[in-house]
C-alpha cells in the first residue's frame, strides 16, 4: 500500500471544520478504494491568485493510505462544487 498526500483548497464560503474535513476526504477516497490517515485544517488563507473567481480558500491536508488511481480520485473530486483545486502526491 502507498501513502499519498492530498492538500485541497475548499471554497472560502463553506465552513470547514475537522471532523467535516475529515468527512469531505473519506467520502471521496473513499470512493476509489483508499483509507484516510489523518486530517488537519489549515484554515482559511488569501490565494496568490484568483481561481475560480475566488481570492481566498480553506486549506486541508489529508494523509490517504492505499492504492489511489488519480484520474479516479480526479473524477470525483471534480464532480464536486465545494474543491477549487487540490493536489495529490506520493509521500
Amino acid at each position: 500500500m502507498q501513502t499519498y498526500e492530498l492538500m485541497l483548497i475548499v471554497r472560502p464560503d463553506v465552513e470547514v471544520s475537522d471532523k467535516k474535513a475529515e468527512e469531505l476526504v473519506a467520502k471521496l477516497v473513499g470512493n476509489v478504494g483508499a483509507v484516510v490517515s489523518g486530517v488537519s485544517v489549515w484554515g482559511k488563507k488569501k490565494l496568490a491568485y484568483p481561481i475560480k473567481k475566488h481570492l481566498e480558500g480553506t486549506y486541508v491536508l489529508a494523509t490517504v493510505t492505499g492504492t489511489v488511481k488519480s484520474g479516479d480520485l480526479e473524477k470525483e473530486i471534480r464532480m464536486g462544487e465545494d474543491i477549487v483545486r487540490f493536489m495529490l502526491t506520493v509521500k
